[in-house]
């Protein structure tokens, strides 16, 4: 069972990991979006764990009418600062219940999903599916655990902020990191992962058909153990 401490976005990991990252890589991730879920069959988009809403920004000014969801009050207070566009709710993924068919498609980017343990991730991903119309879809942006395999231990990042020490490990199909930060904080992280076969398997369970599992952000491009990220497609059925 996932250490109920774990899991916690401190203002430090948003300083250090979230608030600078380059516009190009948005860019990338929402194009991955429009090419998965393109308008105008997939307008009405949910984004899980939208942080300060960089991707709900730049897929509202595509056109997606989009929804928001984030449980750190910061965060959204930041995205909702930035105007007007996306819909923003402040709610915990353990706790929210959307509307059945309410969205044409549900995107959950910078591996924001399997915190839990598996019966729960397995039952937020059900309830989040049971959110699309028919046909609707899913994309899920998750670590590659066969890349990690041979990357465990101590990493260290020299940042302008300081040198932020990084420790990961990896028991069964769970990844684990600890992030010490130069003031002496830290944050610790816990993801249940899934290589193809099991997020073939996994999502059945929950109404949804597996489409596609890419790399880089980029459909076509076939997951390696030298890629850290995997990308799924997902479709309700």
């Amino acid at each position: 069972m996932p250490d109920t401490e774990s899991n916690t976005y401190s203002p430090a990991w948003f300083a250090n990991f979230h608030a600078g990252i380059p516009a190009a890589r948005t860019e990338q991730e929402a194009v991955l979006v429009e090419h998965c879920c393109p308008l105008p069959d997939f307008s009405r988009l949910l984004d899980v764990c939208c942080g300060m809403g960089r991707h709900a920004r730049a897929l509202g000014a595509r056109g997606y009418s989009v929804t928001g969801i984030e449980r750190d009050e910061q965060a959204i207070a930041f995205a909702r600062e930035q105007g007007s566009g996306p819909l923003y709710l402040q709610t915990n993924i353990r706790d929210w219940i959307p509307q059945p068919a309410s969205f044409n498609a549900v995107i959950i980017l910078s591996q924001s999903f399997g915190y839990f343990d598996a019966p729960t991730n397995r039952e937020i991903l059900s309830r989040l599916a049971a959110s699309l119309r028919s046909g609707g879809r899913l994309i899920l942006d998750l670590w590659n655990l066969d890349f990690f395999q041979t990357r465990q231990g101590v990493h260290v990042f020299d940042l302008p902020t300081g040198t932020v020490r990084e420790t990961k490990r990896i028991e069964g199909d769970r990844l684990f990191t600890r992030l010490d930060y130069p003031d002496g904080s830290h944050d610790a992280f816990e993801f249940q992962t899934f290589s193809p076969a099991q997020m073939e398997q996994f999502a059945f369970g929950a109404n949804l058909k597996l489409l596609e599992a890419c790399t880089d952000y980029s459909p076509g491009v076939v997951p390696s153990p030298d890629k850290p990220k995997l990308q799924y497609l997902l479709e309700r059925f």
